[in-house]
């Protein structure tokens, strides 16, 4: 599912952008959500990273495409971006915020679907190297690599990443199915873990950056046996 959001404040060209979204959708086998804003300040002000592509205008009344691009960079430093400006003289600013492309209106088929090929072909590449949670502080991208192990406790799972620690009222079993399975493994029922943090095993312990997390007698041999497969066999 790619998750699209339509920043224009000319409902005709939202509309256009829209319809050939689902176009494309429909050509190459695709499915999207679609969020539509009418400015800039719109989608900036309350910013989640939530999108995989945002299609930006550049001239808005509140404001303008490279001013909310701003603001959402500081949040989300991996989604697409792609301008679409009513004049060519707009597409140098682009590389500021550092946008994949730019589209001058009015905007053909054939133009949008050769970019929204390098969009997705983009997203695919980098699927699997982040997760999006919904946090109890709003709607999150999470790097995979950054998480170190993941904790069940009272009804939520606590994310420790080497950042911060993120809450979700999410089960293990959901969580682990979003992870790549040759790099995380538990090591009991509470726990997940991150193989590229273990730095060993002590007795019933594994030691994960300073901490240690209780292997239970059921998950041990599994767990023994995925660390061996990480870093011996991959």
């Amino acid at each position: 599912m790619l998750r699209i959001a339509v920043v224009e404040n000319e409902k005709s060209c939202s509309d256009l952008l829209k319809e050939f979204i689902d176009r494309y959708c429909k050509e190459n086998g695709e499915q999207a959500r679609i969020v539509s804003f009418g400015d800039g300040i719109d989608i900036a002000s309350d910013y989640t990273a939530e999108y995989d592509i945002i299609f930006l205008d550049t001239v808005m009344k509140h404001m303008d495409g490279f001013k909310a691009a701003e603001y959402i960079r500081r949040k989300d430093k991996n989604v697409i971006i792609v301008f679409v400006a009513p004049d060519a003289k707009y597409a140098v600013k682009g590389y500021s915020v550092e946008a994949l492309s730019f589209m001058v209106k009015p905007v053909n088929y054939s133009e949008f679907s050769n970019e929204m090929s390098r969009c997705v072909e983009k997203i695919k590449n980098c699927r699997g190297k982040f997760v999006v949670l919904a946090t109890e502080n709003g709607i999150n991208k999470i790097a995979v690599d950054s998480i170190v192990y993941i904790e069940s406790q009272n009804h939520k799972m606590n994310i420790n990443t080497t950042e911060k620690l993120y809450s979700v009222y999410e089960t293990m079993k959901s969580l682990e199915s979003r992870l790549p399975k040759e790099q995380f493994s538990r090591c009991n029922n509470c726990y997940l873990v991150n193989l590229d943090y273990v730095k060993g095993v002590h007795g019933e312990y594994a030691l994960i950056e300073g901490e240690e997390l209780k292997i239970s007698r059921s998950r041990r041999k599994g767990f023994i046996e995925d660390i061996s497969s990480y870093y011996f066999c991959g």
